[in-house]
């Protein structure tokens, strides 16, 4: 069946063409798309042509991992939905001749069984910002706030801020954050910010135990480390490439480094719950929205606007 899809062609080259998916199998559903959303830092990789994963990334590339839609049609196998019922889905695979990047940046698509979310009512804006909560969580779970006196984001994009309302959520204030787009700070809930890691005084040294990296630029790491305190923790949350840091930098104040790159259902699921409850405030975040007849706009506000946090594309 076919369904119009942004696709990229080849790195920097965005368009919307037609693609077809494979047959519904019995563990399947097929979606209408409502709304998706557009994740930076994983779609600068596809511009440059890099993959985010252990797969080798060949062109032509749907990304998208937001995505709220209606549900069409069910598998035989399938008793979580049923048609008419609305989900957030994060993933579809079942693409002919075009590779999946998460791939939900279509007007519809088949997603299996465990890689979509039942909202159990009609969605709203808010809810394409599950997956992204969920990230948070993920991300804060990993600390023991209880034994954390001080924490700093490197990084005020979607992810940054996320994890700086979660952290909040829970009544953890002793947050701090280092951004070079200054509008970012006004949306944070941290208490001190400098736009760079030089506007830090030596006052600052030594203070952190947690260095929570959500830029995606390692490189940060050997100047933030005159911050953190003897075997403190990095928290990589970023999306990266390669690691390249010097030991000998690093050596000196042994520091943990912890991965957070694995999202699970329950996360998700929770992130739900949050939103619904409005336990965390994040739909402020969603700042710009447009028509998907408008994708090319909406794609370079999301690249490159710094007032941009997140935007949804509108199907």
């Amino acid at each position: 069946m076919p369904s119009n899809a942004i696709i990229y062609t080849k790195p920097s080259k965005l368009e919307f063409l037609p693609i077809v998916s494979a047959p519904l199998s019995e563990f399947d559903v097929r979606i209408r798309t409502i709304a998706t959303s557009i994740s930076a830092g994983v779609e600068r990789f596809l511009l440059t042509g890099k993959s985010i994963t252990r797969k080798e990334l060949k062109f032509p590339v749907v990304p998208g991992s937001e995505c709220l839609g209606e549900v069409i049609e069910v598998g035989s196998s399938v008793t979580s939905v049923k048609v008419g019922e609305y989900v957030y889905a994060w993933k579809s695979e079942c693409w002919k001749d075009v590779q999946s990047v998460f791939g939900c940046q279509a007007e519809s698509m088949i997603v299996k069984e465990g890689d979509f979310l039942p909202l159990r009512r009609p969605p709203e804006e808010r809810d394409l910002l599950i997956g992204l909560l969920a990230d948070a969580l993920s991300a804060v779970n990993k600390l023991d706030l209880a034994h954390t006196e001080r924490i700093l984001i490197l990084g005020l994009g979607a992810l940054g801020l996320t994890i700086a309302e979660v952290l909040h959520s829970r009544a953890f204030k002793a947050v701090d954050a280092c951004d070079m787009f200054i509008q970012r700070g006004d949306l944070a809930s941290v208490r001190d910010i400098a736009l760079d890691l030089s506007d830090f005084t030596s006052d600052y040294n030594h203070r952190y135990d947690v260095i929570i990296e959500s830029t995606g630029r390692l490189l940060l790491l050997e100047p933030a480390l005159r911050l953190l305190k003897p075997q403190g923790i990095f928290l990589l949350t970023g999306t990266y490439e390669v690691m390249k840091t010097d030991y000998r930098l690093l050596q000196d104040k042994e520091p943990h480094l912890i991965f957070s790159a694995v999202t699970h259902y329950n996360d998700k699921l929770t992130a739900k719950t949050l939103l619904e409850s409005n336990a965390v405030n994040v739909a402020r975040f969603l700042t710009h929205r447009f028509p998907i007849a408008q994708y090319e706009v909406g794609y370079d506000v999301a690249l490159n606007r710094p007032e941009c946090i997140k935007t949804s594309l509108l199907w």
